[in-house]
Protein backbone atom coordinates (compact mmCIF):
# COMPACT_ATOMS: atom_id res chain seq x y z
CA UNK A 1 0.00 0.00 0.00
CA UNK A 2 1.34 3.45 -0.88
CA UNK A 3 1.58 6.68 1.42
CA UNK A 4 -0.17 9.06 0.75
CA UNK A 5 1.25 12.16 2.15
CA UNK A 6 -2.32 13.93 2.24
CA UNK A 7 -2.81 11.34 5.24
CA UNK A 8 0.49 12.00 7.49
CA UNK A 9 -0.18 14.61 10.20
CA UNK A 10 1.34 17.71 9.82
CA UNK A 11 3.58 17.33 12.78
CA UNK A 12 5.09 14.73 11.69
CA UNK A 13 5.65 16.23 8.31
CA UNK A 14 7.18 18.94 10.13
CA UNK A 15 9.39 17.30 12.18
CA UNK A 16 10.83 15.67 9.17
CA UNK A 17 11.40 18.45 7.38
CA UNK A 18 14.15 19.36 10.28
CA UNK A 19 15.63 16.16 10.75
CA UNK A 20 18.82 15.91 9.35
CA UNK A 21 20.45 12.21 7.92
CA UNK A 22 21.51 9.79 10.86
CA UNK A 23 18.74 11.81 13.55
CA UNK A 24 16.19 9.52 15.01
CA UNK A 25 12.59 10.45 16.68
CA UNK A 26 10.90 8.67 18.34
CA UNK A 27 7.30 9.47 19.73
CA UNK A 28 5.58 7.88 22.11
CA UNK A 29 1.83 9.14 23.51
CA UNK A 30 0.89 8.39 27.23
CA UNK A 31 -2.39 9.14 29.36
CA UNK A 32 -2.08 11.86 31.23
CA UNK A 33 -2.24 10.30 34.76
CA UNK A 34 1.24 10.91 37.25
CA UNK A 35 1.46 7.33 37.37
CA UNK A 36 2.27 7.74 33.35
CA UNK A 37 5.57 10.07 34.93
CA UNK A 38 7.79 7.15 35.70
CA UNK A 39 6.85 5.14 32.53
CA UNK A 40 7.84 8.13 30.46
CA UNK A 41 11.15 8.31 32.60
CA UNK A 42 11.81 4.41 31.61
CA UNK A 43 10.87 5.22 27.95
CA UNK A 44 13.92 8.03 27.86
CA UNK A 45 16.08 5.08 29.86
CA UNK A 46 15.46 2.93 27.28
CA UNK A 47 16.05 5.20 24.27
CA UNK A 48 19.73 6.92 26.15
CA UNK A 49 20.72 3.35 27.31
CA UNK A 50 24.17 3.86 25.70
CA UNK A 51 24.23 7.73 26.41
CA UNK A 52 26.13 9.39 28.71
CA UNK A 53 23.11 12.33 29.11
CA UNK A 54 20.89 9.72 29.83
CA UNK A 55 20.17 10.82 33.95
CA UNK A 56 19.50 13.99 32.54
CA UNK A 57 17.46 12.88 30.15
CA UNK A 58 15.20 11.04 32.55
CA UNK A 59 15.08 14.07 34.60
CA UNK A 60 13.77 16.89 32.23
CA UNK A 61 10.99 14.35 30.79
CA UNK A 62 9.76 13.98 34.18
CA UNK A 63 9.68 17.32 35.01
CA UNK A 64 7.59 18.34 31.42
CA UNK A 65 5.55 15.41 31.87
CA UNK A 66 4.60 16.18 35.55
CA UNK A 67 3.85 19.61 34.82
CA UNK A 68 1.56 19.14 31.61
CA UNK A 69 -0.61 16.65 33.75
CA UNK A 70 -0.43 18.53 36.77
CA UNK A 71 -1.02 22.17 35.21
CA UNK A 72 -2.92 21.47 31.79
CA UNK A 73 -5.90 19.67 30.21
CA UNK A 74 -3.32 16.85 29.79
CA UNK A 75 -4.34 15.82 33.33
CA UNK A 76 -8.17 15.59 32.97
CA UNK A 77 -9.96 12.77 32.29
CA UNK A 78 -8.98 10.83 28.64
CA UNK A 79 -6.24 13.69 28.05
CA UNK A 80 -2.74 12.84 27.35
CA UNK A 81 0.56 13.95 27.00
CA UNK A 82 3.06 12.65 23.86
CA UNK A 83 7.08 12.72 24.57
CA UNK A 84 9.43 13.31 21.96
CA UNK A 85 13.38 12.45 21.52
CA UNK A 86 15.04 13.24 18.65
CA UNK A 87 18.42 11.71 18.71
CA UNK A 88 21.53 13.01 16.59
CA UNK A 89 24.98 12.56 16.93
CA UNK A 90 25.74 16.07 18.46
CA UNK A 91 22.19 16.84 19.95
CA UNK A 92 19.77 14.90 22.14
CA UNK A 93 15.89 16.92 22.33
CA UNK A 94 13.43 16.31 24.42
CA UNK A 95 10.04 17.30 23.82
CA UNK A 96 6.49 17.11 25.81
CA UNK A 97 3.37 18.11 23.96
CA UNK A 98 0.23 18.84 26.46
CA UNK A 99 -3.37 18.80 26.16
CA UNK A 100 -3.30 22.95 26.36
CA UNK A 101 -5.38 25.25 28.77
CA UNK A 102 -2.30 26.00 30.91
CA UNK A 103 0.07 28.23 33.06
CA UNK A 104 2.60 29.50 29.94
CA UNK A 105 6.00 27.52 30.57
CA UNK A 106 8.68 30.18 32.47
CA UNK A 107 12.26 28.49 32.96
CA UNK A 108 14.26 30.09 35.67
CA UNK A 109 13.38 31.05 38.90
CA UNK A 110 10.42 32.63 40.17
CA UNK A 111 9.93 35.86 41.35
CA UNK A 112 8.63 35.56 45.10
CA UNK A 113 8.47 32.33 45.38
CA UNK A 114 9.02 30.45 48.64
CA UNK A 115 12.75 29.04 48.71
CA UNK A 116 11.48 26.35 51.06
CA UNK A 117 8.43 25.52 48.93
CA UNK A 118 8.19 21.84 47.33
CA UNK A 119 7.08 23.25 44.24
CA UNK A 120 8.01 25.64 41.50
CA UNK A 121 11.74 24.19 40.48
CA UNK A 122 11.10 21.68 37.76
CA UNK A 123 11.85 24.38 34.88
CA UNK A 124 14.28 25.86 36.85
CA UNK A 125 16.25 22.49 37.07
CA UNK A 126 15.80 21.73 33.41
CA UNK A 127 17.17 24.79 32.19
CA UNK A 128 20.44 23.85 34.69
CA UNK A 129 20.50 20.38 33.15
CA UNK A 130 19.95 21.25 29.55
CA UNK A 131 22.19 23.53 27.47
CA UNK A 132 18.69 24.94 25.70
CA UNK A 133 15.21 25.04 26.31
CA UNK A 134 12.43 26.66 24.54
CA UNK A 135 8.20 25.94 23.93
CA UNK A 136 5.95 26.68 21.58
CA UNK A 137 2.24 27.17 21.46
CA UNK A 138 -0.42 28.61 23.02
CA UNK A 139 -2.83 27.69 26.17
CA UNK A 140 -5.67 26.99 23.80
CA UNK A 141 -4.18 24.66 21.47
CA UNK A 142 -1.28 23.03 24.00
CA UNK A 143 2.49 23.40 24.29
CA UNK A 144 5.14 21.97 23.34
CA UNK A 145 7.83 22.59 25.94
CA UNK A 146 11.63 20.96 24.99
CA UNK A 147 15.10 20.51 26.36
CA UNK A 148 18.63 19.99 24.34
CA UNK A 149 21.48 18.08 25.83
CA UNK A 150 24.85 18.36 23.86
CA UNK A 151 26.62 14.42 24.86
CA UNK A 152 30.02 14.18 25.80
Amino acid sequence: MAVVWNDVAPALIEAMVGLRPGGMIYRRVFPGRMDQVPVARRFIRFLLEDSPCRNDAEQIVAEFAANAVAHTSSGRPQGTFIVELTRRTTVVRITVYDCGWGATPRFGPRRGADPLAEHGRGLAVVAALASRVGFRGTQAKGHAVWAEIFPV
